[in-house]
């Protein structure tokens, strides 16, 4: 049993052994391949005298590589200069760290480890954030509690909790909230003058009330903002800081012309029997004629975004996309007998053939192409 013991405890390290000898180092920067190149040479063979005589080289470069470029942060006046100085310390550490867990390249090479000067990096920039966010909070203005918001809100990510960052976040947040009505979507019945009065399963309030509710879950994860549809605003009273307005501007046929082409179908039929009472089979034949079009329609959508209280336009853009059907009949001469169940489906669309798409399925199709565009747009607009 002992000898078992024993067995099973050296059989777990040669696993351990071999689990840590295969694991494989990324760079997080591409200055910094050829170093884990040589990392991960000696990661699979700890003897390689060439990997072994890079990594003396390509270490220092490293170092030094990334040591310059925090010194050129560090000489800027730019705030965003501590998320820049992050990544190269953090590219640092991950260099330490893939060396320390390679056999035998820590004694080469007596790597520097950059955990206390990432966390002091982070004690400043969580600094400098709060302070600029107070600065902020201490002004008037939507604008200004916004900023103190997202100053405030970069704080935390440097150090979560950072001194009364959460509470000062809550604060300049709710200050901040922008309530937006999302106007209804408008088409003027462009190009369609003559579309059916019972054609109503294009609903444009769908899509207005889909906007309303996917923007309000992007908006939970960080933009203060809350949106409404116009009907909700008129129940609730509220008065909207910002208004989206969508408008169909265009809407235009593509023309095609019919293309009519020929083709053989066969079938082997039973006909009847011999005297032996064996089937006789016969070959039966017709020509199939078909025809076919294809329909296009090309739609352009405008959304604007504006601000109420300022007067003033936050974005506009215009998006643009095409839908296509593609419609099919048929004639045959011949045997009728040879046809297959596909060949008289085309054969009696005719009452299909040249019809024009319904409103419905023009605007259906072409608003589920641009939604997620246009919803993309808005959201980004408001950052």
């Amino acid at each position: 049993m002992k000898h078992l013991t024993l067995l099973s405890t050296l059989l777990g390290i040669m696993i351990l052994i071999s689990c840590r000898t295969s694991q494989k180092f990324q760079a997080q920067t591409g200055e910094d391949k050829a170093l884990f190149k040589a990392i991960n040479e000696l990661n699979r063979k700890p003897d390689n005298a060439k990997a072994q005589s890079d990594l003396i080289v390509f270490y220092p470069q490293a170092k030094q590589y990334h040591e310059e470029m925090i010194a050129g942060y560090n000489n800027s006046n730019d705030i965003n200069r501590y998320d820049k100085i992050l990544v190269q310390l953090n590219a640092l550490q991950h260099i330490y760290n893939s060396i320390m867990a390679t056999p035998g390249t820590a004694s080469l090479l007596k790597p520097k480890s950059y955990v206390k000067e990432i966390e002091a990096v982070r004690e400043e920039g969580a600094e400098v954030y709060y302070r600029q966010g107070l600065d902020f909070a201490a002004l008037e203005g939507r604008s200004n509690n916004l900023n103190a918001y997202k100053a405030f809100h970069k704080s935390n990510d440097f150090i979560a909790g950072y001194k009364d960052v959460t509470g000062l976040m809550k604060d300049a947040y709710q200050k901040s909230i922008v309530h937006i009505v999302i106007n209804p979507i408008e088409d003027r019945n462009i190009y369609f003058t003559n579309w059916s009065a019972n054609d109503y399963t294009y609903r444009p309030e769908e899509y207005q009330q889909l906007l309303v509710n996917e923007l309000s879950g992007a908006a939970s994860n960080g933009f203060p903002a809350r949106f409404y549809t116009d009907r909700e605003l008129r129940r609730t009273g509220l008065r909207p800081d910002w208004a989206v307005d969508i408008q169909w501007v265009n809407i235009d046929p593509i023309q095609s012309t019919p293309h009519t082409y020929s083709r053989e179908v066969s079938r082997e039929i039973q006909i009847g029997s011999d005297t032996s009472g064996k089937p006789v089979y016969k070959n039966v034949k017709a020509i199939l004629q078909v025809t076919e079009r294809n329909y296009g329609m090309r739609g352009d959508l405008e959304y604007r975004v504006n601000d109420l209280v300022e007067n003033r336009s936050i974005d506009y853009g215009r998006l643009n996309d095409d839908v296509s059907w593609t419609e099919r009949y048929a004639t045959y001469r011949g045997d009728s007998r040879a046809l297959s169940q596909q060949d008289w489906a085309l054969i009696n669309n005719q009452n299909g053939y040249n019809r024009n798409p319904s409103r419905s399925e023009v605007m259906n199709s072409l608003m589920r192409k641009m939604y997620p565009d246009l919803r993309r747009r808005i959201q980004y607009s408001l950052k």
